[in-house]
């Protein structure tokens, strides 16, 4: 009884193990993707740089001398005067009007008082010369340089006889150098 329960436990074990293999082939058949990977060496047989137009502003300044004309400051006196004789002659022209012209009088002898004021504090009219000056002045702009750059790299390689082609961010190496690759085998049904 004990060698007939010792061979039931085995034949239940070996049927178990084959029904579990059964039944993963079966789910790896259902399974969708790659099944195996290898990986193993392509040989380059060429690499083009691909390339892009790249702007870099930068400023670009030049220097020019212009000359100003400062407008000729004023005598401080003859402000001064224009004042005292717009007062004089407004109290002069206060005293000769009466009633409604007395007003008119007033405002007449106000401006004509500035201007006599303003002669004589300046009677020949002279003011300071026109001051002429010159001083540089810079002037910017923005100018674009254009320049090339590598973008990426176009790779032709051979893998079993077979030409395929690629683009890679980095340089991969020299044509005839070898370049690795991954090889994913898939069932085919």
């Amino acid at each position: 009884m004990r060698t007939f329960s010792i061979l039931m436990i085995t034949a239940s074990l070996i049927a178990s193990t084959a029904f579990a293999g059964n039944d993963r082939d079966h789910y790896d058949s259902k399974r969708q993707g790659p099944q195996w990977k290898q990986r193993d060496f392509a040989i380059i047989r060429n690499v083009t740089p691909q390339y892009e137009q790249v702007s870099q502003p930068r400023q670009e300044c030049s220097s020019e001398w212009v000359t100003e004309t400062l407008p000729a400051p004023r005598a401080s006196n003859s402000i001064a005067g224009t004042i005292l004789g717009g007062a004089a002659g407004g109290a002069i022209g206060h005293q000769i009007g009466k009633g409604r012209g007395k007003d008119v009088a007033t405002v007449a002898g106000t401006i004509i008082g500035a201007l006599v004021g303003e002669h004589m504090a300046d009677p020949y009219n002279v003011s300071q010369p026109a001051n002429t000056v010159n001083r540089e002045v810079q002037r910017c702009r923005q100018v674009n340089d254009y320049a090339q750059r590598v973008r990426d790299y176009r790779v032709d390689y051979e893998y079993r006889s077979q030409i395929y082609t690629t683009t890679m961010n980095r340089y991969p190496g020299e044509p005839g150098s070898r370049l690795p690759v991954r090889v994913m085998v898939e069932l085919d049904e």
